[in-house]
């Protein structure tokens, strides 16, 4: 278990990176108020976090992320021709379409509230929740299941046609309409929980 000096120093720290990615843009307001509920109880800080979202990736070779592109990203719902327009700054490599749900990594202060963080985000539809690691520090991967990755072309030029492409923007559509509810009810249920741990930082 972290020492309790520790987990403050850290979380102090943690805070600190929050504030400058706010001000650099790089926080989705949409997930700030849960952040903030959660960096202000005395169990729990945010070491990472993003609120779904929605990717154009070109990708030179598999598994080379050195050297991966993002040619368009979204944290909401998107059209074909924004696909469409984000593909003709492709150069060289595959094209990936992907919808990526919520993420969040929790830091408690010990296991009894990482499990309870678990249990709240279970509730809440995130059922890939879990503790992701142990040791120094527990903590806690908020997640869900609903995922799309599809190979959309290469070197510039679509593989599939406007049907096809449709059909995948509105499933990743759908991925980023489901992440918004369980977002919402992440929301309303961390506020029942945490609403007797507040602290001022």
């Amino acid at each position: 278990m972290m020492a309790e000096k520790d987990f403050l120093e850290d979380k102090k720290r943690a805070l600190k990176k929050l504030e400058k990615a706010w001000s650099e843009n790089k926080v989705d307001g949409r997930i700030l108020p849960i952040l903030n509920m959660i960096n202000n109880s005395e169990e729990y800080y945010t070491s990472s976090s993003c609120s779904g979202r929605v990717v154009l990736l070109e990708i030179p070779q598999i598994g080379d992320k050195k050297r991966a592109r993002f040619l368009g990203k979204w944290h909401r719902n998107i059209t074909t021709d924004e696909i469409t327009s984000a593909v003709k700054k492709a150069k060289i490599g595959l094209l990936w379409l992907l919808a990526q749900s919520p993420i969040l990594h929790i830091v408690a202060n010990k296991t009894e509230t990482a499990d309870k963080m678990v249990k709240i985000a279970n509730a809440s539809g995130f059922k890939n929740s879990g503790l992701k690691s142990t040791g120094r520090r527990t903590v806690v991967e908020v997640c869900s299941t609903e995922r799309l990755d599809a190979p959309i072309g290469r070197d510039g030029a679509l593989f599939c046609d406007e049907e096809y492409l449709q059909l995948l923007v509105d499933i990743a559509n759908e991925v980023m309409k489901r992440s918004i509810l369980k977002l919402r009810r992440f929301e309303e249920k961390l506020k029942k929980c945490l609403s007797t741990h507040k602290t001022t930082q």
